[in-house]
């Protein structure tokens, strides 16, 4: 030990070791700090992506659902069996385009249906049928889903039942505004 301790004292006495020591000392520490802010970096980015809400923490999975649309007409789509039910009658994704030309279901997939609800504010809780009423604004709705940044007044509801299983918007108030504005143009 002590010849270890004399060896560090002779190299500690040259001014060019004693630099290069001092340099490769700073390179542990400042590494040593940069493990350790990365690591607390993807800790609070883990965070970001999931976010200890309650709202958000229902929806993070949100795949495999029951859509019900009510508007000018209602219908309910099935995600996971890609059935339509129109008129009390089931129909197949692909059989069905013209009977719901004015919902267009490729807009209801579910990264949509997802961002409505991010974009959503938490109405109301019923803890009788476990559901969750959130309001969007109509233009929110309008952003998202037809990419218009138009502004208009007024909310569309969504409901979500049992944890995704079940979800519906409500854009009876949505079309009569829209009717009203075709009227009025």
């Amino acid at each position: 030990m002590k010849e270890l301790w004399e060896i560090i004292k002779k190299l500690w006495s040259n001014k060019r070791t004693r630099a290069l020591s001092i340099l490769i000392i700073y390179a542990v520490f400042f590494t040593f700090v940069f493990i350790l802010i990365s690591n607390g970096t993807n800790k609070s980015a883990n965070l970001v992506e999931e976010p200890n809400d309650d709202k958000f923490a229902e929806i993070k999975d949100i795949t495999n659902f029951r859509l019900e649309i009510i508007g000018e007409e209602a219908f309910e789509y099935d995600t996971v069996t890609n059935l339509i039910t129109y008129n009390n009658q089931e129909y197949e994704l692909e059989d069905v385009p013209s009977l719901v030309s004015k919902y267009s279901l490729d807009i209801y997939i579910p990264v949509n249906v997802y961002n409505l609800l991010q974009v959503s504010v938490l109405e109301s809780t019923n803890h009788l049928d476990n559901s969750n009423t959130y309001l969007v604004k109509t233009s929110d709705f309008q952003k998202i889903i037809y990419n218009d940044d138009s502004d208009i007044d007024g909310y569309i509801k969504i409901t979500v039942y049992n944890n995704n299983e079940n979800i519906k918007i409500d854009l009876s108030n949505y079309y009569n505004y829209v009717v009203n504005m075709e009227l009025r143009g």
